[in-house]
């Protein structure tokens, strides 16, 4: 089967459950040099603060954020589309897709991945083994990962409160699946709900609390590290935030895309919050 992914979560998955893609989004982990579909309409090397409004301002005028490459997407002729319906500013969404598809001559199956909870994972693994013709892998895999969560080390008493940042200029607090990721790993989360999503907050709102992560959608460690130095340089708001607060960097994949390595960045949480330190975090002088 010819799948594509306009999201780096159901590329993910794809290859997860044994299947290369022939089309993968911008953003998707491409070491290969697959074609890509997708591109942003956000210009390159933007601060935080300046992707947040460019964000804003095309909300406020009904613009989109995203381009299919429709004509790239035709050549290949997929019979698997896999998009999201979670968030509008990580991929394209549903509507966007549908407009390119109504170009395609045969219109390919589509999965949309739509997960907000833990227990979402699982089921988007078994509809997309449905579609490719691999429900037992998924199966597999799903039993597998239900084990390493219920293998986590035995809960905090009393468990530290937890601030998890998505977004630094402005904050968000974290949202979707972070609040229970937080309560598995050991600690008691001090932002939205589970299931609700990511909530900007001023940063004289922002809960006191003992351990502070800190993962910005879309950044990898290095890049994540160079905004936070930058935003200290000129004397932003999060150093005043972390004094007497243990605070952890942290690549954002196993965290703003619901895939198998979210079950890992639990784990890591959990080795986090016992002191245990953990590959893929920076520790943030207070």
């Amino acid at each position: 089967m010819r799948a594509v992914s306009l999201v780096p979560s159901g590329t993910l998955l794809l290859r997860a459950l044994g299947v290369e893609p022939v089309g993968v989004s911008h953003s998707c982990p491409n070491p290969t040099g697959l074609p890509v579909l997708t591109e942003s309409l956000i210009p390159q090397g933007l601060s935080q603060e300046e992707i947040d409004r460019k964000v804003r301002e095309a909300y406020a005028r009904g613009l989109s954020l995203y381009r299919v490459r429709t004509e790239r997407l035709q050549a290949l002729a997929p019979d698997l589309l896999v998009t999201q319906g979670v968030c509008e500013v990580c991929a394209p969404t549903p509507g966007e897709v549908g407009q390119a598809l109504a170009f395609l001559p045969r219109r390919p199956e589509v999965v949309v991945l739509q997960g907000t909870r833990l227990r979402d994972l699982f089921r988007d693994l078994l509809r997309l083994g449905e579609a490719l013709g691999r429900e037992g892998e998924a199966k597999r895999l799903a039993r597998r990962l239900e084990a390493s969560l219920q293998d986590l080390p035995p809960p905090l008493e009393p468990p530290p409160g937890v601030v998890f940042l998505e977004w630094l200029d402005p904050p968000y607090l974290g949202g979707h699946w972070v609040a229970e990721a937080v309560a598995l790993a050991g600690g008691r989360y001090l932002g939205p709900g589970p299931g609700a999503p990511s909530r900007r907050a001023r940063p004289e709102e922002l809960p006191e609390a003992q351990v502070v992560f800190l993962a910005f959608c879309g950044f990898g460690l290095p890049e994540a590290l160079q905004a936070v130095e930058a935003h200290l340089a000129r004397g932003g708001w999060l150093g005043g935030y972390l004094r007497g607060k243990q605070a952890f960097l942290l690549d954002a994949g196993p965290f703003h895309a619901l895939t198998p390595l979210t079950v890992e960045g639990v784990a890591r949480l959990a080795r986090l919050l016992r002191g245990e330190g953990a590959e893929g975090a920076y520790a943030l002088a207070p």
